[in-house]
């Protein structure tokens, strides 16, 4: 496996993180991984090397405010800012692999952010798969917390309301020991822009599902308290035009890559994988 890093200047001046892992030899499809809140593209290094070791090339972005990239910590000012960054970090990727199938894989908001990405830009996608997808609040949100942090992204999209709980992430101690040290995970309250632009694209997404038409792989662990799972099966149920596996793991936490079963977990992406892209 290779491995590069690099980076490119947003529409908004911002330096974006990116890293790249490679298989030896050509790859046979190209996988576009988008992390979740608060967390970073570094996270993933065990999946890529699963994803390389089945002949897949893995490109991954540190989002705005992320990780190693420039932005205010897990700061937006709109959804739009996502979004345009997507496109800018996709272009770079099929850029330096020309013909070869996409797959775009997003974890929890990555998850979010990958299907709002895919709706409206479909063409030329192979596959989305997503991992604990933030499609629905998790039950930490109530609805009153709901419309306020909706209200508050308007007006105050810096304030700070809601912080993550680390525990929630795995049945693994070691995984959340882990996460809670590492110095490129933001561990403090999101900003409620941040919340604001996930809330109101999980809004629009519900009268969008019919819209998918390329094969779509959801994956949700069931006791996932951060995310929650009604949002996966909203998916599920209303990507009428589109080839739909999901794999809903019992007694999973929110990071099925980082659970105790994940070689089992990875061992369905790269199936579903083997399928899309031959």
């Amino acid at each position: 496996m290779r491995h590069t890093e690099g980076s490119f200047t947003t529409d908004d001046g911002l330096k974006l993180f990116h890293q790249a892992w490679l298989p030896d030899a050509e790859p046979r499809a190209v996988v576009m991984l988008l992390h979740g809140l608060a967390e970073h593209s570094g996270r993933y290094q065990h999946v890529a090397q699963a994803l390389t070791n089945a002949g897949y090339a893995v490109h991954a972005v540190d989002h705005r405010g992320h990780g190693r990239s420039e932005g205010k910590r897990v700061y937006v000012k709109s959804y739009d800012e996502y979004m345009a960054d997507l496109v800018q970090f996709r272009a770079l990727i099929e850029a330096q692999h020309p013909g070869l199938p996409l797959v775009v894989l997003g974890h929890s908001m990555g998850g979010n952010l990958a299907l709002g990405h895919v709706l409206d830009h479909q063409h030329g996608v192979r596959g989305l798969a997503l991992s604990g997808a933030a499609l629905a609040p998790g039950e930490s949100l109530s609805q009153f917390k709901i419309r306020l942090a909706k209200a508050v992204s308007k007006i105050a999209p810096g304030v700070r309301p809601e912080r993550l709980s680390a525990d929630a992430i795995s049945r693994d101690p070691a995984v959340v020991a882990a996460y809670t040290s590492d110095p490129l995970v933001f561990t403090g309250k999101m900003t409620a822009g941040v919340a604001g632009a996930l809330l109101g694209a999980m809004d629009r997404f519900q009268r969008r599902h019919g819209e998918l038409t390329i094969p779509l792989l959801v994956m949700h662990g069931t006791e996932d308290r951060l995310t929650a799972i009604a949002g996966t099966r909203a998916l599920e149920a209303g990507a009428v035009n589109a080839t739909v596996t999901s794999h809903y793991y019992d007694g999973l936490y929110h990071e099925i890559f980082n659970e105790p079963e994940h070689d089992a977990v990875l061992g369905d992406l790269i199936a579903w994988l083997d399928v899309v892209t031959a």
